[in-house]
C-alpha cells in the first residue's frame, strides 16, 4: 500500500468522510466550515475556489484547519499543463502543500484513458514535490460508455491502476433512478456489479476503496433520495469493503448543462432535510469506522432475493451456518488476527428486516455494535436474532 505520511491516516482515524461541491468562494468562512464538521465530515474536496483567485483556496485551507478538517485542493492549472510543462506543477503545488490542513490535490474527475499518461507524468512531479500528499483522481462508473472511458470498464480500471498507481481507488455510481412510466426499475442494474469489480481491483492493488453517495436528484434521471436510501447506499458500500465515503453533493450546484435538486445545503445556503440525514449516518460511521477501516474484506454473502442480483459472492463464511428471514447483504471481513466480522445490511430501504443467524460451534462469543457501543450478544441455542431498520446495518464480531 502507498504511504501518505502525516497528511492522512487511513487506518487509525476511522473512515474518511468527504464531500463534493464545497461552499462557493463568497461562503468560505469559519462558520460554514464548522457546519461541515458538525455534519460529520473529515475532509473537503475543493471545487470552484480557484475561479475567484488563489487567495480563496488559502481561505478555505484556513477555515478547514480551524475546524480540524483536511482539504483537497483543486487547481485547474495542473491539468492544463502539457507533458513538457510538468515542471511548473511543483510551483503551483508548493503554494498550498505546506498548510496544516492540506490533504492533497484533486487532479481530475472522471478521466478517460487517453489522459492516463499525462496524469502519470503529473503525479511523478507531484510526488517528488509533496511526498506526503494525496494525488486524487475519481473514476467513471460501470454505466459510463466505452466512448467516455476510452474502452471497457475492466480495461479502464486496470489501466488506471497500472499507470497511475493510485493512493486510493475512488469512483462514483449513483444508483437511485427516477421512476418512469412502464418501468419499475428503481436502481441501476449494475450497482452491485460495480461495487464487486472495484472491491476486487482495490484489494488487488493494495489500496483503500472510496466512493460517492447520491444525496440529491439530478438531470431527471436520478431521484431525490429518502433518508433510508442514503443510509442504504452507505451500508451496502461498507459491506463491500469501502474504506472512504464521499457525498455528491454537499452544496447544491448551479444548473447548467446539468440540472440539480437540493443537496445538503441549498443554493441559498440553507440546510435541507438531507443535512440532518447525512449527519446521522456519518455519526454511525464514526462509531464503527475505527473498527471497519482495519478489517480486510473477505467477500460478500447474500440471503434472499437481491435486486439487482449480486454475482461472484461467497457461498459460506464461518461461523455463519445458515440464515432465515428477510433479504440481507453480509459483508464478510477478517481482522489482523484472522478473526471473522460481519456487517449485516438490510437489503431493503423501505421495509424492516428480521433475521436469524444460525452459528456454528466455532463462535464462542458474539459482539454487536449497538449505538456505537460493542455489547455481547445474547444467543439462544446458537441463534442470533437481529432486527434492522430500512437501509440499516449492524457490525458483528465473532470470537
Amino acid at each position: 500500500m502507498n504511504e501518505l505520511g502525516n497528511s492522512i491516516s487511513l487506518r487509525e482515524e476511522g473512515i474518511p468522510i468527504g464531500l463534493w461541491v464545497s461552499p462557493p468562494p463568497d461562503e468560505i468562512t469559519t462558520e460554514r466550515y464548522r457546519e461541515i464538521r458538525e455534519a460529520g465530515f473529515t475532509f473537503v474536496i475543493g471545487l470552484s475556489e480557484l475561479s475567484a483567485g488563489t487567495r480563496f483556496i488559502h481561505q478555505a485551507l484556513d477555515a478547514a484547519q480551524q475546524n480540524e478538517l483536511k482539504y483537497l485542493v483543486y487547481d485547474t492549472r495542473l491539468l492544463e499543463l502539457s507533458i513538457d510543462e510538468m515542471d511548473k506543477a511543483e510551483t503551483y503545488v508548493a503554494e498550498f502543500a505546506g498548510h496544516p490542513a492540506y490533504l492533497g490535490h484533486l487532479f481530475v474527475d472522471e478521466p478517460s484513458m487517453d489522459q492516463f499518461d499525462r496524469l502519470r507524468a503529473l503525479k511523478s512531479v507531484y510526488r517528488k514535490a509533496v511526498p506526503h500528499g494525496l494525488a486524487y483522481v475519481n473514476l467513471f462508473p460501470t454505466y459510463a460508455s466505452d466512448e467516455q472511458r476510452g474502452g471497457s470498464h475492466a480495461v479502464y480500471v486496470q489501466s488506471f491502476i497500472e499507470k497511475f498507481e493510485p493512493d486510493v481507488l475512488s469512483y462514483d455510481h449513483y444508483p437511485l433512478l427516477t421512476p418512469r412510466p412502464g418501468k419499475d426499475r428503481k436502481l441501476t442494474k449494475d450497482y452491485y456489479e460495480n461495487l464487486q469489480m472495484m472491491r476486487e481491483a482495490a484489494l488487488g492493488a493494495g489500496v483503500p476503496l472510496w466512493l460517492f453517495i447520491q444525496t440529491l436528484a439530478f438531470n431527471r434521471s436520478n431521484r431525490d433520495p429518502s433518508e433510508a436510501e442514503i443510509h442504504w447506499q452507505v451500508y451496502t458500500s461498507l459491506a463491500f469493503g469501502v474504506k472512504g465515503i464521499q457525498y455528491f453533493t454537499y452544496w447544491t450546484p448551479d444548473d447548467g448543462n446539468e440540472t440539480f435538486g437540493d443537496a445538503m445545503i441549498d443554493k441559498g445556503g440553507k440546510q435541507t432535510r438531507h443535512y440532518g440525514e447525512v449527519q446521522r449516518i456519518n455519526r454511525e460511521i464514526e462509531r464503527i469506522g475505527k473498527v471497519l477501516v482495519k478489517l480486510v474484506s473477505a467477500g460478500v454473502l447474500t440471503h434472499g432475493e437481491m435486486q439487482p442480483a449480486i454475482e461472484g459472492g461467497l457461498t459460506q463464511f464461518a461461523p455463519i451456518g445458515r440464515m432465515e428471514g428477510d433479504p440481507v447483504i453480509v459483508g464478510c471481513f477478517r481482522d489482523q488476527e484472522g478473526l471473522p466480522y460481519a456487517l449485516i445490511v438490510n437489503e431493503s430501504f423501505s421495509e424492516r428486516c428480521s433475521l436469524r443467524l444460525y452459528l456454528s460451534t466455532q463462535a464462542t462469543a458474539v459482539h454487536v455494535w449497538e449505538d456505537g457501543r460493542k455489547v455481547e450478544a445474547s444467543l439462544e441455542q446458537g441463534i442470533l436474532a437481529l432486527e434492522l431498520e430500512p437501509g440499516k446495518g449492524k457490525l458483528i464480531a465473532f470470537s
